[in-house]
C-alpha cells in the first residue's frame, strides 16, 4: 500500500438513513467519528450534504422484488459522488436473492457475494463473482450484521475525495465545438481533478473500443511551485465495466510488467468509477507519435523491434509451448458474417471465397504447439506510441492471458495495412500488386520481401519485414504466423462498422482508397493468405 497519511477521523462523515436513525446504531457510528442523518426515499431532495456523505444504509421491506426495485433505485446515482450504499436485510424481504435480482436488473456494481450468488447475475456488464471489487460499489450484508460489524466494515472502505463542484470544466471536441458533458461524467471528473481550480478537456479521434478519449489540461488549485501552468494528462470516459476492466488489467500485466517509461502510467488516485461509466487518468506521453504515422514515414522499425525486445519482454519471457491447435484460441472470435454494406466492395475486388469457406481451410490448418502467454489484445497501429526509437504501449483494456504471442505481431501487421493505407492515390489493384510478394506462401516461409523504396508501399515492407522477423522467434510450427494474419485481416475486414464515406463510397473501387475499401482489401489479403498456405504446392 502507500504510505498513509495520519487521519483524525473519516474524510467523509455523515452516514446515510432512509428513514429514522435506529437509536442502537448510533454509538456504533459515533465512536468512529460518524454522524448518522435521514436523508428520506429520494437523496435528490434530501437535505443533508450528499458531498460528505460516505454511505447509505438501504433497509429495503417491500414484499415483492418490483417494491424493493423502486426503493433501491433512487439511489444507484449517489455511486456517482462514490458514496457507498450497503443493503441490510429487514423482515419484509423473504430472500437474499430478491435484493440480488434488483441489483442485477439496475446494472449497481455487487459486493459482498458469494460463490452461489453468481448465476443470479447476467449480462455483459458483471465479469463474475472472482473479478475483484471496485469502489463505489452496493455491499449486500448478511443478515446477521450487527452495527458494530458494519461501522468497521465502512471505516475500512472510506469514500473517497468528493466532488469538487468549484471546478472549471471546458470541453471541447476534436474539432474544437464547445460542448457540455452529462451530469454523471460531470460528477466523475469533479471527482478525478478533486484538487484543481479548471481542466480543459479536448476530444482525440474516436476509435473502435466505445470509450471516449481526451487530452486534459489541469490546473492545482494549490500549487506549491506557485504558478498556475496547466499539467497534461490523457483521459479515458467510457462503461464501468470497460473502465474497470483496463484498470484492473494494467495493475495485474502491465505496471511490473512492462518498462516504467515504455506503457500507460495511469494516475490512480484520479482514476474513477460511477454507477454506469468510469473515468481513467494517466499521464500524457509527451513527444510521442502513433506508430501508423512513424512507420508512413518509413521511421517504424527501430520502434518495431524495441516494442518485442524490450517493452514486451516480460510477457514474452513467460510464455509456454501449449501442445493446443492453433484454430481453437480463434473459437468465437472469427467473423461469422459480413457486413451487407462491405459485401459489393469485397466482391468488386475479386474475392473468389465465403466466410464459410475461408474458415474451413483456416480450421484444416491444424497447427500446434503453439507460443502461448499475454498478449495486449488489441495492438493495432495508434495503440503503439514512438518516442524517439521506444514503443509505448497504451490502451490495455484487451490484455488476453493465454493468447498465441502470434497475436499481437499480427494485430500490428493488420494494423498497419487497415490504418497506413487510408487516402492512398492508388486504386485497390495497384495496392494489391504492389504488396503481393509479401502475401505468397514463401513470404510466410522465410524468404525476403522487399519493396523498392520509391515505390508508395515500401513503407509497409519494412515494418512488415521487422514484424515478421519477431514472429518467426514465436512460431513453433510452420505456417502459424500467416494463418494467425489471416484470421486477424478477416475480423477487420468484417467489422459491422460503416465506413462509407457518401461521396466517395459511392464508387465500387474509390481512389483514394477510402476507410471502407481499406477493410474490403484486408478481405482479399486474408483469402490470398488461406489460399495460399492451404495449397498442395507452394506458390
Amino acid at each position: 500500500m502507500s504510505i498513509p497519511q495520519f487521519s483524525a477521523g473519516p474524510l467523509r462523515s455523515l452516514i446515510g438513513f432512509v428513514d429514522a436513525v435506529p437509536e442502537d446504531a448510533v454509538p456504533a457510528f459515533e465512536r468512529r467519528g460518524f454522524k448518522c442523518v435521514v436523508i428520506g426515499a429520494d437523496p435528490s431532495t434530501a437535505q443533508a450534504d450528499l458531498n460528505a456523505m460516505d454511505c447509505v444504509i438501504l433497509s429495503p421491506n417491500a414484499p415483492n422484488s418490483a417494491g424493493v426495485r423502486d426503493q433501491i433505485n433512487p439511489f444507484g446515482a449517489l455511486l456517482d459522488r462514490d458514496c457507498r450504499l450497503y443493503v441490510r436485510y429487514a423482515e419484509g424481504v423473504r430472500d437474499r436473492g430478491m435484493v440480488l435480482k434488483t441489483l442485477n436488473h439496475l446494472q449497481l456494481p455487487p459486493s459482498g457475494l458469494v460463490e452461489t450468488d453468481g448465476p443470479l447475475f447476467t449480462g455483459d456488464w458483471f465479469e463474475g463473482i472472482q473479478t475483484p471489487v471496485y469502489a463505489p460499489f452496493v455491499h449486500v450484508l448478511p443478515s446477521t450484521t450487527d452495527w458494530d460489524e458494519l461501522a468497521a466494515i465502512i471505516i475500512r472502505n472510506p469514500s473517497g475525495q468528493p466532488p469538487n463542484f468549484d471546478l472549471k470544466i471546458e470541453a471541447y471536441t476534436e474539432d474544437h465545438y464547445k460542448f457540455s458533458f452529462l451530469p454523471d461524467a460531470q460528477l466523475l471528473i469533479r471527482r478525478a481533478f478533486w484538487n484543481c481550480s479548471s481542466v480543459r478537456l479536448i476530444a482525440k479521434g474516436n476509435g473502435l473500443s466505445g470509450v471516449d478519449a481526451f487530452d486534459a489540461y489541469a490546473t492545482l488549485a494549490k500549487n506549491v511551485v506557485g504558478g498556475d501552468w496547466p499539467y497534461r494528462f490523457f483521459v479515458k470516459l467510457g462503461s464501468r465495466f470497460k473502465v474497470s476492466r483496463e484498470y484492473r488489467r494494467y495493475r495485474e500485466s502491465a505496471l511490473e510488467n512492462v518498462p516504467f517509461h515504455l506503457g500507460p502510467r495511469l494516475r490512480m488516485d484520479r482514476c474513477e468509477l460511477g454507477h454506469t461509466q468510469g473515468l481513467i487518468v494517466s499521464d500524457y506521453v509527451s513527444g510521442a507519435e502513433v506508430m501508423r504515422d512513424c512507420a508512413r514515414q518509413g521511421r517504424a522499425v527501430p520502434a518495431i523491434g524495441n516494442l518485442f525486445n524490450t517493452t514486451l519482454l516480460a510477457w514474452r519471457r513467460a510464455a509456454r509451448s501449449v501442445k493446443r491447435p492453433l484454430a481453437t484460441y480463434f473459437e468465437g472470435r472469427f467473423p461469422s458474417e459480413i457486413p451487407d454494406h462491405r459485401k459489393p466492395m469485397i466482391q468488386a475486388y475479386g474475392a473468389t471465397q465465403s466466410l464459410k469457406e475461408l474458415k474451413q481451410l483456416f480450421d484444416s490448418a491444424s497447427s500446434q504447439p503453439v507460443l502461448e502467454g499475454v498478449v495486449h489484445g488489441d495492438l493495432h497501429a495508434t495503440n503503439v506510441l514512438v518516442r524517439l526509437n521506444d514503443a509505448v504501449i497504451i490502451d490495455l483494456e484487451g490484455i488476453e492471458l493465454s493468447m498465441p504471442l502470434l497475436f499481437d505481431a499480427a494485430s500490428l501487421e493488420g494494423g498497419l495495412f487497415i490504418d497506413g493505407f487510408i487516402n492512398d492515390r492508388r486504386d485497390g489493384a495497384e495496392l494489391l500488386a504492389s504488396l503481393n510478394s509479401l502475401y505468397t506462401a514463401s513470404a510466410f516461409n522465410g524468404d525476403d520481401h522487399f519493396c523498392l523504396p520509391h515505390e508508395g508501399s515500401a513503407w509497409f515492407t519494412d515494418s512488415v519485414r521487422q514484424i515478421r522477423m519477431q514472429a518467426t522467434q514465436m512460431e513453433l510450427a510452420p505456417k502459424q504466423y500467416g494463418l494467425v494474419l489471416a484470421a486477424v485481416l478477416l475480423k477487420k475486414a468484417c467489422n459491422s462498422e460503416d465506413f462509407r464515406d457518401p461521396e466517395r463510397d459511392r464508387d465500387l473501387n474509390p481512389t483514394p482508397l477510402t476507410r471502407e475499401a481499406i477493410r474490403a482489401l484486408a478481405y482479399i489479403l486474408a483469402e490470398r493468405i488461406l489460399l495460399r498456405l492451404t495449397a498442395t504446392d507452394t506458390q
